[in-house]
């Protein structure tokens, strides 16, 4: 279901009469290919270079599709990852996220993304809980822009689109830790793990992600499209005392009683930002450091906490 959508575009790379070049993800070898794609297609390293530093991007759009194939077949020896789409050929699809963003109204709420999207009001009440929310793959851009100009009126929920061709995978392991067989397997990838986010295998494309959910299909792994992420905050400990301007700020940004703040645990963290996007959570936990609070993300919908249930 991950690469349903690459294979119909690699099928179609030789009839096409041009290509577009996808970096799907980066490594720590992205400068030593700076020069090669620079020389390929004409233009300065450091155009290239810039372009390699970021993932997903676009390298080269209308390439011929015989050098975009060699192109590809260099990058990937640097430890690149990188896709081939087609740019004439049938429509690709899009895959759909739908979570919660205001957990108001939820009965109604539930009862409307049952009805747009065939699953029952008991999974679709499971699956709003999950990290991803409910995700539905393969769509057509009309059958998705018809879903998200209903459940865009709701008021309640978030619809994030995606495109299956570019798509960027993190792999996490909720419930227990790696068997021997996972990390022998992430290990003979290259794959490496995210400290921040806590996933077991970062910035992985579909193709490798199908690969680890075939070889190892009772392995208990969550993957999960980086643009549907949402992760919440947790504030574990502070660098000395919390003071008074502190804990006022703490008090205006969760709703939380000051006595909450007056003794933080390691093993009672207080949760104080919902729902972050990727990008925006590192963006917090960084400028929370700054100021000497101690935070860890969680990946929305794996982590309960009876502090500020309205949040």
């Amino acid at each position: 279901m991950i690469t349903a959508a690459a294979q119909d575009m690699a099928t179609n790379l030789s009839s096409s009469s041009s290509v577009r070049l996808v970096l799907v993800s980066t490594g720590p070898n992205a400068h030593l290919a700076a020069g090669l794609l620079a020389r390929h297609l004409g233009e300065a390293p450091e155009a290239a270079l810039a372009r390699l530093a970021h993932a997903p991007s676009v390298l080269a759009e209308a390439v011929e599709p015989h050098l975009a194939q060699n192109l590809a077949g260099l990058l990937r020896s640097f430890g690149l990852r990188v896709r081939l789409d087609a740019l004439h050929g049938p429509e690709t699809p899009v895959n759909l996220s739908i979570q919660i963003s205001i957990p108001v109204r939820m009965q109604r709420t539930i009862r409307i993304v049952a009805e747009q999207t065939g699953l029952s009001e008991t999974e679709t009440t499971q699956t709003l809980q999950r990290p991803g929310g409910v995700v539905l793959t393969g769509l057509s851009r009309a059958e998705a822009a018809r879903i998200r100009a209903k459940l865009d009126r709701v008021g309640t929920l978030i619809v994030i689109e995606s495109d299956p061709a570019s798509t960027v995978y993190d792999v996490f392991l909720p419930d227990r830790d790696p068997s021997e067989a996972l990390t022998d397997r992430l290990r003979m990838m290259g794959a490496e793990p995210d400290p921040i986010t806590n996933a077991i295998a970062a910035g992985l494309d579909g193709a490798l992600c199908d690969h680890l959910l075939r070889r190892l299909p009772d392995a208990g792994i969550l993957v999960l499209d980086r643009a549907f992420q949402r992760y919440d905050l947790y504030l574990s400990r502070a660098t000395g005392w919390v003071t008074q301007d502190l804990a006022d700020f703490l008090v205006a940004r969760t709703g939380l009683p000051r006595s909450r703040f007056e003794v933080l645990s390691e093993r009672l963290p207080l949760r104080i930002e919902l729902g972050l996007a990727p990008a925006a959570a590192r963006q917090f936990r960084a400028d929370y450091a700054s100021i000497g609070l101690h935070t860890f993300l969680v990946l929305s919908g794996l982590a309960q906490t009876l502090d500020n249930p309205n949040l």
